[in-house]
């Protein structure tokens, strides 16, 4: 009676009314929810979503179970904080094979995760065309970057496309890019068939042309995430560094206008269109420039 009063109270907590209406009404059923609530409770996550993946096989319907296993979930999660620091840590570091090591550790816990299950199939493929970032060099650092797009939580594979693509322009002998970009395309077929890049054009060339044809058309927005995106594989890019100053203008975010232009300006001291540019910046938001130069002033009487 009372394990059947605790999955009451349960049920009510993870679902309200919807999960009444999915109550179980199988002996088979109640026996489960018994088993994985018990588990739950004594803070046996595995058990017991592996408890509640036998109610869904059963029966899809059931709400409270599908509420559940997100619930034991967020509590694994809370709990494998460090496991999962050390495995994004070994992505960053270029260290695939070792990576995937440890997401089977993560695995192991919550072997049914669709999150983890997904980022075992790419990385089991990409580890076994390379198991660690190569020699330092800017093929590898931009390949890098595409992975680490590629693996992350917040997935971005058309910045992983690009940055792939990239690394086998500025590195054509290095066989494994080539590799790494075809295992994408066969995974995101989309990435190929939406593609404008021109077959002679290089992808920061054609990526500088897009935000061009973007800001005419005041896709501002869109034109900053694009050379965004350049910056993230050439932050010493001039032509890049102009253009999104100027997009940052239009959008009237002055702080990054401003900072974008400096970083051209250091690059290259001799523009005259950049002097131009930062003056003119500074007469049309003065306000921004005395509330930067403010905390300096203030230090300065202490």
């Amino acid at each position: 009676m009372r394990r059947h009063l605790i999955t009451l109270c349960l049920l009510l907590l993870a679902g309200g009314a919807a999960a009444q209406t999915a109550a179980p009404q199988s002996a088979d059923l109640r026996e489960y929810y018994d088993k994985a609530f018990a588990f739950y409770m004594s803070a046996d996550y595995p058990k017991a979503i592996e408890y509640w993946n036998m109610i869904l096989r059963a029966d899809p319907k059931q709400i409270t179970a599908k509420n559940m296993i997100e619930e034991a979930r967020q509590k694994m999660a809370g709990s494998s904080v460090n496991l999962r620091g050390e495995f994004y840590g070994l992505v960053e570091r270029g260290r695939y094979a070792d990576a995937l090591v440890k997401l089977e550790s993560m695995l192991a816990a919550d072997p049914t995760n669709p999150a983890y299950q997904k980022l075992q199939t790419r990385l089991r493929r990409i580890s076994a065309v390379v198991s660690r970032r190569g020699a330092a060099s800017k093929g590898w650092t931009a390949a890098a970057e595409g992975l680490s797009a590629w693996i992350s939580e917040k997935e971005d594979l058309p910045f992983a496309y690009d940055a792939l693509r990239y690394a086998t322009e500025l590195a054509p002998a290095e066989k494994a890019f080539p590799r790494l970009v075809a295992l994408l395309e066969e995974e995101a077929p989309q990435l190929k068939l939406n593609d404008t890049k021109p077959a002679n054009s290089g992808i920061l060339e054609h990526k500088k042309n897009m935000s061009l044809h973007q800001i005419y058309d005041s896709k501002f927005y869109m034109a900053a995430k694009v050379l965004e995106d350049v910056l993230r594989l050439e932050p010493k890019d001039v032509v890049a560094l102009k253009r999104i100053g100027s997009v940052y203008l239009q959008m009237k975010d002055y702080r990054k206008a401003r900072k974008a232009w400096q970083q051209a300006a250091a690059l290259a001291p001799e523009d005259e269109q950049l002097k131009e540019y930062l003056a003119a910046l500074g007469k049309a938001a003065p306000a921004e420039k005395t509330k930067e130069a403010a905390p300096a002033k203030k230090r300065g009487r202490r």
